[in-house]
């Protein structure tokens, strides 16, 4: 059953308010460098340059966040990507495209799948949902926020939010390994507020690049819960990405979601109807 049954099969919201029980589907808040979220900000100074990660200065937490969070940021951004998802049923290919401005403004349109058409519009911290089959705008809220997005492990939140890693967390480096050939800084992340669904993370920051390759998810018990890794790195505009990222549950077996970016692109001239909830339906 695709989103739009199930909401369909449900009362119709009114003026535009919804909300309904979460099916559990936490998400990274990783996608932090790879999707819509990543391509909203303001530009900052240019990113420290080296030839090897040997001469790569040593940098204390909170400065490798914030160079981390610099390359990540755009004025506008746009991507195009698909989300293949893995489970004891098989693999399930969806695509979306993403637009975003500074200021927290984001759309996703969903391009291929059982829920190609609908469309997911952040607007500051508000979040409406489009169904094409029942022309209707959801406001989405509450627990509703970490639905699962095409039945993957990304939720709506997560594929939208904007706040930064130090806005969320304190952050200690525990010092520096080897992933995939990259040198990189490993950082242990602690929760400012018992509302983060990740109480604690170790995420690892390639030292030349300033992109997360790897992260593990904890619960505040300390228990791993999911893990996710990132390569296909590419210099988009000056800042660098991860095209290809794999999220894992590891909770559940034989269950992952790949997200791999097909397009990107930075400082672009993006029409303001992409951002008003009365536009939905173009």
């Amino acid at each position: 059953m695709t989103i739009a049954n199930q909401i369909a099969s449900r009362k119709p919201a009114k003026q535009y308010g919804y909300e309904h029980p979460t099916r559990f589907k936490f998400i990274v808040a990783l996608i932090l460098g790879l999707t819509a979220a990543a391509l909203i900000g303001a530009r900052g100074a240019p990113l420290y340059a080296a030839e090897t990660a040997v001469n790569a200065p040593e940098f204390s937490a909170v400065e490798i966040l914030t160079r981390l969070e610099r390359n990540q940021s755009w004025d506008t951004g746009m991507i195009e990507a698909t989300l293949a998802v893995s489970n004891r049923f098989g693999v399930a290919d969806n695509a979306f495209t993403s637009w975003s401005r500074k200021g927290g403004d984001a759309l996703i349109e969903i391009t291929s799948g059982s829920d190609r058409g609908q469309k997911v519009l952040r607007q500051g911290s508000n979040i409406y949902l489009f169904y094409p089959d029942a022309d209707e705008v959801i406001w989405l809220k509450g627990t509703a926020l970490r639905d699962s997005l095409m039945g993957s492990d990304f939720s709506y939140e997560d594929l939208t939010d904007d706040r930064t890693l130090l806005d969320r967390f304190n952050a200690e480096v525990l010092g520096s390994e080897t992933v995939d050939g990259a040198e990189c800084w490993k950082l242990k992340l602690t929760a400012k507020s018992k509302k983060e669904t990740y109480q604690l993370q170790d995420i690892w920051v390639d030292k030349l690049r300033f992109v997360q390759r790897k992260a593990l998810l904890y619960s505040a018990a300390g228990k791993a819960i999911r893990s996710m890794s990132a390569s296909d790195i590419r210099e988009t505009g000056g800042r660098y990405l991860a095209f290809t990222t794999v999220m894992t549950d590891l909770l559940r077996k034989n269950t992952c979601t790949t997200m791999t970016i097909t397009k990107a692109e930075v400082d672009i001239e993006i029409p303001d109807r992409y951002f008003n909830r009365e536009e939905l339906s173009w």
